[in-house]
């Protein structure tokens, strides 16, 4: 069944597609200058910038994100910057008399024409955020002032420093209750060390929070930002080892321009060699067994780790982004063979038969899928348009 690029934790994706699975943030304030870090924890490393100058807006910006160009973060060139979280779910309620906009629409303003954490919060006060039931976004202006975004709920600070996860601060009296193993690493790094506004000390915190290869959902990219002059260190697949380094103000003056990650950095990078593994379009399941062995676990056991999410998340990459049916054929028949049980790794493999016009393939499987689970409409809605394609091609 087609997944939705919503940012969901470890697996799933957040608010509608704007971000990717779990992530942290950082932030340190010190002498008037304001460093923001990011790590971005995912399965893909096909990320991206894509830059748009301000036109007949107020400032230019620098988006990044997956080959979906939904953003999952962004600084503007007032120094304002936002990363979004996937978070449990927490119900929005204060909804009534508020702007229905798409989540997107309404951070790609806030970007466009704002420059401080009050702007954004007053903005966000008259919008419907119920799409941010299990999310939350956070945003950092040039002050060091910064803005927690949980569905209705917004809380300003001006800590010195301060740091963001998969966690809500409002459900928490200390950060101590925190489970996330990756972050209390870095909160024992920042216990142990004295905070310097500098992009050498903030890189070595997202160090210290970076999720290591092999975990698939490993950190595929960290940014550091210093909002003053607005220049970006960009650090590869975890590889702290090696960064590069963007400049907004030079980046915009070319206009609107998209940049993939892995071509800023060298071929023999750790990032490269994995973008090309990940991207094999004869193998594209490789990286899968070389870093989980699928093959030596049962169902039951790859159910619990939810592997079938993950067969998803690649598969309709292949899909819908990469527009290559055939390449996610072969990703969905590796996931059922492992999961041959998986009613909805049937119903994404009819799917991907049915983007190819294979409409026997795609009928068999999503038949095999409704057989599974009577109560798939999805299955039995495309059965309906298979034979009809079916029907058509053979008159």
């Amino acid at each position: 069944m087609k997944y939705k690029l919503v940012s969901f934790l470890v697996v799933t994706l957040l608010l509608n597609p704007v971000i990717a699975s779990a992530c942290s943030m950082y932030k340190i304030t010190k002498n008037g200058r304001t460093f923001v870090g990011n790590n971005e924890d995912f399965l893909s490393p096909n990320n991206q910038f894509w830059f748009e100058v301000a036109g007949d807006k107020d400032f230019g910006v620098m988006y990044m994100g997956l080959l979906n160009n939904f953003a999952q973060g962004a600084i503007n060139e007032a120094g304002l910057v936002f990363d979004g979280f996937a978070e449990p779910e927490l119900p929005v309620v204060n909804t009534e008399g508020k702007t229905k906009l798409a989540i997107g629409k309404a951070i790609r303003n806030i970007m466009q024409t704002m420059s401080t954490v009050e702007e954004v919060k007053t903005y966000l006060d008259t919008i419907n955020l119920s799409s941010l039931s299990s999310s939350m976004l956070v945003f950092v202006d040039k002050s060091g002032t910064y803005l927690i975004v949980e569905g209705d709920l917004l809380t300003t600070g001006e800590e010195s420093e301060k740091s963001f996860s998969n966690f809500y601060y409002s459900q928490i009296e200390s950060l101590e209750e925190v489970t996330l193993p990756w972050f209390q690493v870095g909160q024992e790094f920042l216990n142990n060390t004295k905070g310097k506004a500098t992009l050498d000390y903030c890189s070595s915190v997202m160090k210290s929070l970076n999720q290591e290869s092999p975990d698939l959902f490993s950190t595929q990219f960290s940014t550091v930002y210093d909002l003053t002059s607005l220049k970006i260190r960009v650090y590869l697949y975890g590889d702290f080892t090696e960064y590069v380094e963007v400049d907004l103000k030079k980046e915009l003056k070319r206009g609107n321009h998209k940049t993939m990650m892995v071509h800023l950095f060298p071929k023999e990078s750790l990032g490269s060699k994995f973008y090309n593994k990940y991207n094999n379009i004869n193998n594209p399941v490789l990286f899968l067994q070389e870093q989980l062995n699928p093959e030596a676990y049962s169902e039951e056991e790859l159910k619990k780790m939810e592997f079938n999410e993950t067969i998803n998340v690649l598969g309709y990459e292949w899909l819908e982004e990469k527009k290559n049916p055939e390449t996610a054929i072969k990703v969905f028949q590796y996931g059922i063979s492992v999961m041959p049980n998986d009613y909805d790794l049937y119903d994404s493999l009819g799917e991907a038969y049915l983007e190819n016009k294979d409409w026997n393939n795609s009928i068999k499987n999503y038949a095999k899928s409704l057989a599974l689970n009577p109560e798939n409409k999805n299955a039995i809605k495309k059965l309906v348009k298979c034979k009809e394609g079916r029907e058509k091609s053979e008159n």
